[in-house]
């Protein structure tokens, strides 16, 4: 998924992406780093550092959330990151009635949310060298 891709979007298809990406982030597929490298690079096409910037946070904060396996990142510092995209870090609770199966739409759109976290893992690594 591509900057311009994400550009093209109806307003009711953006938000259809950040709930599925929300989705993989609630039952593990992706964590928070992982979500916030999508949004930070795929949705405002932003570098690490300007991103910083903009939501007031040192760029190795944000460095830590998206690389570090071991992130353990604050309320505040996830609500940053999230704040540009409508989102805020809530308690939740696991539903008791079994998950429905993915439509068509809901496939599709996991499938380029995990394309572009691979895309943005790539580029990330030939940035930064072996």
């Amino acid at each position: 998924m591509k900057r311009a891709d994400v550009a093209r979007l109806t307003s009711l298809e953006r938000k259809a992406l950040l709930e599925e990406l929300a989705a993989m982030v609630a039952i593990g597929e992706f964590n928070l780093g992982d979500a916030s490298r999508i949004l930070r690079s795929t949705m405002l096409g932003m570098d690490r550092k300007t991103f910083a910037r903009a939501v007031k946070l040192a760029a190795s904060v944000i460095a830590k959330l998206e690389d570090g396996p071991n992130a353990n990142p604050t309320l505040e510092t996830l609500n940053k990151v999230f704040a540009p995209f409508g989102g805020k870090v809530a308690l939740t609770f696991p539903r008791i009635e079994e998950p429905r199966p993915l439509d068509d739409a809901e496939k599709e759109r996991r499938a380029m949310l995990r394309a572009a976290l691979a895309k943005s893992k790539r580029q990330r690594r030939r940035s930064t060298g072996p």
